[in-house]
């Protein structure tokens, strides 16, 4: 059969997603996935729609006479479906029957299923965001589906195609990642296999597997084996229910990767549908494999329900390449391409296999009778021979045929001594070539040379330079979330100012920020450093960048001389000759340009950029026919460059095909323009540009707000000015800024340079203004960002953000609460329809601990705002209850469906439990003790509509304390001293996603061992309990370096020892409390409630000291 490669409209039930948030969000410190949470410039979507609608959708088929394949462009380039033919269409990848997404993603909306593709970083930015699409066809009859975009962030490449041949069941995704920036950076890639799981699902990894990490190697466990506690879970008190390859055996969300392991394969078995997959890659580039669960119980059940209508759970497969862990980034230099093959593919019958390979596979297993149990699959036909030895003797060889749903098995031998690691299964083809072989590992004998990570000390804790160096280096490669690199870099230049590598480093990063003065002041002095002795250093990164910042300055005679002498070196010859022939285009110097662009390219031969001015230059020179054969090659290698396509269709007068598969995206439309600038090619950017204004942009079934941009038309200006033309520049100009202040968030230093240029112009420009601010802020140029943002905000301009901007900046950088409240009430005035804006007031009035009822009335007065949104529904619930209006908290978190962010469930919970327990309370202290019974169950029953459950280590000491009491009150003395003891054997609490030894729940544990006449044992619980507070007092506040994710979304910076501190105070308050010292408990509450009166448990103390 031949494959069947189409591009179909496909109606798909589908959960709508919010607008785009016009706000931008600078979340500096968000924890996500283990390393940085940034998220701009994309515009962060934070809400989902509860009633779903028919959407359609563009679905790229694949299929032969084996599988079946679908592909989502619109989503992220992900795999819908993939279906194994020949077992009853057993989808091998889990199949959704619905788009229904979840707030998981970077950017926001993520949805499961199929498989999903990351890059260059986890999640991908672009998960929730069209790619561009092209069906290649091989003379062969293979089919090819690439799927392309330009990271929203930051402007690399990725293109990913997925390859089906004749005959074959082997699914290949085919990755081509370009830097296509001037500068070094840092990437992941992962692919997300989901597989839909039941208690009959079993993963399967190496037999040489015998350890697993966390995320970030910041916990370990034996494997396939847990005998040590993971995730919390000790898995040592749980025989025949700790083999982690069972998803039915992992209570709670759990991620586990394999430390090392000599084998390219991994994957799992579904013992109902009798089949499953395999995945392989060269191990060398590939070694990551992982697996993740929402976990086996309630709490993961519920993000099931949140992830999907009918499919059910499932687990994720995961393969990294140049990447074994997360978060683990690798490099890519300026102008590198990286290619690579990952491989899937569908086995039945076998049960989990001991190896594979992209041609074969083979199960090879000793059964407790010690009967062999031996098989062998291919994706496609495989003529060959089968060789089983125990030994010296050969117990089978024997020909077979292989081919997709039809493998070899044999279960005839009985293993003759008694070490397994005497077989060895051959499978050789039809010429007597070995196609894989497998001989069972001895686990015992394998030694993992990982160690668990640790957490680096502070700058001033550590003594040698070099060390300084080597982990501000690792905290910039993996974009740690909440430890800067520059403190390292700034104190190794305190002890050698001099530094090379520190000088360098920090020059880079100054440069990425478009601080174009103050990096090359440190590259001049690594220079200085460097040709101290002899002009002709080892490396030319100093020269490079150096070269970079002054030909953004403008200075290109001086960056053409760093350039030269960059490229003396190996590493940086081939970016550096490309930036030389930028140059040489800008003088018009053809020839010395073709001469610079064939010198990088004998270096990097993948450098689409400068293939692509290669051509540019070829037909300047009038070389026609060969500017066209390079056009054709690099689209040969790469069928959505852009730039080549633009160049083609400029060629041609034709631009059909280069606006549909570019979209006419205006992101990308700008990476071509400021290509185009950099050479001087001032007229081919503006044309360019003209042409998108034109023509529309591609329709998409996800939402695109940068698909347009206020940067166009300040680029042509811009451009205008660059070639001379004075007067179309200005009124360029007058028009670029009379466009709207929404989604406008610039992050190319090109077009800082170009924002810069026209607030440098006569006449006010707010728009500049406000968009630069944007701009800077994200650079952490903080201070720049006030500066301009405040010119906006001081002009006739209404632009709410601005202000609302302001008053970020003001609380986060000045510590200025007055007038971080006084720019929000100014946004407010300007737009006071804003639910994002209601949102962010309401908190800054809550970090400023100010009066319940005050924020409570505010909110009240804006209910049809608050209820636009689950966080301030809840802030509003919260509010309630804290005011003691419990009734008034329940019926708002009954009334509506909640969605909670991914590391941030609790909240709604929080409060329903919260609500529950009052009204409980207060029928318990009318007499009403059936009625106060009644909700104190309920409280453990929650409802579906919360998004969320208990987790399985969140303690629930305080609802079985009061079940117990209402129990009692009701004469059901032996009911409710089952509950005083399940509240009392509670051992610590899962709180704000991490575990901890003590809690404020601890306080009913020793109320609850009271009630049970163990004083002495509740004694001892209280003063253990101050105890630990009291030494945490003691501690340094900070953000737990190896968090994965953290549960608050923050905006505004709160005072981590503060906060820290005033938690501690309130441990100490409830335990004396339960020791009866009402006026120490009452001395240190206090303290608490000076730093938020917004706490429930000190609220709850309060009113009992009180009473």
């Amino acid at each position: 059969m031949s494959i069947h490669a189409h591009i179909i409209q496909k109606t798909i039930k589908t959960y709508p997603v919010g607008k785009p948030e016009r706000n931008p969000m600078f979340f500096e410190r968000r924890v996500y996935q283990g390393s940085s949470g940034r998220v701009y410039p994309v515009p962060f979507i934070d809400k989902v729609f509860d009633d779903p609608v028919d959407a359609k959708y563009s679905v790229a088929e694949l299929e032969n006479e084996f599988v079946r394949l679908e592909m989502l462009p619109e989503i992220g380039g992900r795999i819908f479906l993939g279906q194994d033919k020949t077992n009853n269409d057993y989808d091998f990848f889990y199949k959704q029957t619905v788009i229904k997404p979840a707030l998981v993603g970077l950017a926001g909306p993520w949805i499961s299923g199929g498989v999903e593709f990351n890059w260059p970083q986890h999640h991908r930015p672009g998960t929730f965001m069209p790619t561009d699409m092209f069906i290649e066809e091989e003379s062969d009859g293979a089919r090819t589906v690439w799927m392309s975009d330009h990271d929203p962030m930051l402007r690399m490449k990725g293109m990913h195609g997925i390859r089906l041949r004749p005959g074959s069941s082997l699914v290949e995704l085919r990755a081509r990642l370009f830097n296509r920036t001037p500068f070094i950076q840092t990437f992941l890639w992962w692919a997300n296999v989901a597989a839909r799981v039941h208690d009959r699902y079993q993963s399967f990894f190496p037999e040489d597997v015998t350890c697993v990490a966390d995320h970030a190697v910041r916990a370990m466990t034996s494997f396939p084996i847990a005998t040590s506690p993971y995730y919390g879970v000790r898995y040592q008190d749980r025989p025949g229910a700790n083999d982690l390859t069972w998803y039915k055996n992992i209570p709670v969300p759990t991620s586990y990767m394999v430390c090392q392991t000599a084998f390219d394969f991994f994957g799992g078995f579904d013992f109902e549908a009798d089949g499953g997959f395999v995945h392989v890659a060269d191990r060398m580039i590939s070694p990551g494999k992982k697996q993740w669960t929402w976990g086996n119980h309630p709490f993961g059940y519920s993000w099931d329900r949140e992830l999907t209508d009918e499919g059910g759970p499932y687990i994720e497969l995961m393969a990294g390449v140049y990447t074994d862990n997360q978060p683990d980034f690798a490099y890519l230099a300026p102008y590198e391409t990286k290619t690579f093959s990952q491989y899937w593919w569908p086995i039945q019958k076998t049960g989990p296999v001991q190896n594979a390979s992209e041609r074969a596979a083979l199960r090879l297993v000793v059964g407790d009778d010690r009967r062999i149990d031996a098989a062998a699959l291919a994706p496609a036909l495989l003529d060959g021979r089968v060789i089983l030895r125990e030994g010296g003797h050969t117990l089978i060889d024997t020909h077979v045929e292989l081919r997709p749903g039809r493998p070899w098995q044999n279960r005839e031998h009985i293993m003759r001594g008694d070490n397994p690691s005497a077989l060895e299964l051959i499978l050789e083809d039809a010429r007597g070539e070995r196609v894989l072989d497998y001989r069972p590992v001895d686990r015992a004998a394998q030694k993992q040379s990982r160690n668990v990570a640790t957490e680096p000390p502070s700058p001033a804790d550590i003594t040698m330079v070099d060390e300084l160096r080597s982990v501000a280096e690792h905290l910039e490669q993996y974009r740690h979330c909440t430890r800067a690199p520059e403190p390292y870099w700034e104190e190794a230049l305190k002890r050698d100012p001099d530094n090379v590598a520190c000088n360098i480093a920090l020059g880079r990063r100054l440069l990425s920020r478009g601080l174009f003065d103050k990096a090359a002041a440190h590259l001049e002095r690594a220079i200085a450093r460097l040709t101290e002795r002899h002009p002709n250093p080892s490396t030319g990164e100093a020269h490079y960048y150096l070269g970079l910042a002054r030909r953004f300055q403008g200075r290109n005679a001086e960056a053409a001389r760093h350039f030269g002498k960059a490229a003396w070196n190996y590493e940086w010859r081939a970016p550096a000759h490309y930036e030389l022939a930028t140059l040489s285009c800008r003088d018009r110097q053809w020839k010395r340009a073709l001469e610079h662009l064939e010198s990088g390219l004998k270096t990097n031969t993948e450098n689409n950029k400068a293939l692509v001015l290669k051509s540019i230059v070829l037909r300047r020179l009038g070389e026609n026919q060969k500017a066209g054969a390079a056009l054709d090659a690099l689209l040969k290698t790469d069928a959505l460059d852009h730039w080549a396509r633009c160049e083609r269709a400029r060629a041609m007068n034709d631009n059909t095909e280069f606006l549909k598969l570019s979209r006419n995206d205006a992101q990308t439309i700008l990476d071509i323009a400021f290509d185009y600038a950099e050479a001087g090619l001032f007229a081919e950017a503006l044309a360019l540009l003209d042409l998108h204004e034109a023509q529309p942009v591609g329709v998409s079934a996800t939402p695109n707000p940068m698909e347009r941009s206020q940067s166009i038309r300040y680029t042509r200006a811009w451009l205008l000015a660059q070639a001379g033309d004075v007067a179309a520049a200005e009124r360029e100009l007058a028009a670029a800024r009379n466009a709207s202040f929404e989604y406008f968030f610039p992050s190319r230093v090109h077009e800082q340079v170009v924002l810069e240029w026209a607030l440098s112009q006569p006449g006010g420009d707010p728009l500049a203004a406000y968009a630069l601010g944007n701009y800077y802020y994200d650079k952490k140029r903080h201070e720049d960002a006030i500066a301009v943002w405040e010119r906006c905000a001081a002009s006739s301009a209404k632009c709410a953000t601005a202000h609302r901007n302001l008053g970020i900046a003001y609380w986060n950088i000045r510590n200025d609460g007055d007038n971080a409240k006084a720019a929000y009430e100014r946004a407010l005035e300007i737009d006071p329809n804003d639910p994002r804006l209601i949102y962010e007031f309401d908190q800054l009035c809550k970090k400023r601990n100010e009066p319940l009822e005050k924020r409570l009335a505010w909110l009240e007065a804006r209910r049809e705002l608050v209820n636009e949104r689950d966080d301030t529904s809840v802030e509003l619930a919260t509010l309630y209850n804290l005011t003691g209006r419990p009734a008034k908290a329940l019926d708002l978190v009954l009334s509506r469906r909640f969605h909670p962010w991914e590391g941030g469930e609790g909240k709604v919970l929080r409060e329903y439990t919260r609500a529950r327990l009052l009204l409980g309370c207060d029928a318990l202290e009318r007499g009403a003790a059936d009625e106060a019974l009644k909700q104190f169950q309920q409280a453990m029953d929650t409802p579906d509509s919360l998004g969320e459950s208990y987790h399985l280590l969140q303690a629930k000491a305080n609802v079985n304390y009061w079940t117990g009491c209402a129990l009692l009150a009701l004469g059901q003395n032996d009911e409710a001293a089952k509950h005083f003891e399940m509240s009392a054997a509670e051992q610590g609490d899962f709180s704000e996603m991490a575990v901890t030894v003590h809690s404020p729940l601890s306080y009913y544990r020793g109320l609850s061992l009271r009630k049970l006449g163990r004083e002495q044992e509740a004694k001892t619980l209280f003063e253990e309990m101050k105890s630990f507070a009291k030494i945490r007092l003691g501690e340094r506040a900070k953000i737990d370096y190896f968090a994965t994710s953290l549960p608050d979304i923050l905006v505004f910076d709160e005072d981590l020892q503060a906060r820290r501190d005033a938690e501690n105070h309130l441990l100490i308050a409830l335990a004396c409390e339960g020791l009866g010292d009402a006026a120490r408990a009452s001395e240190h509450l206090a303290r608490t409630l000076a730093f938020t009166n917004a706490d429930a448990w000190a609220a709850d103390l309060k009113n009992k000291l009180e009473k």
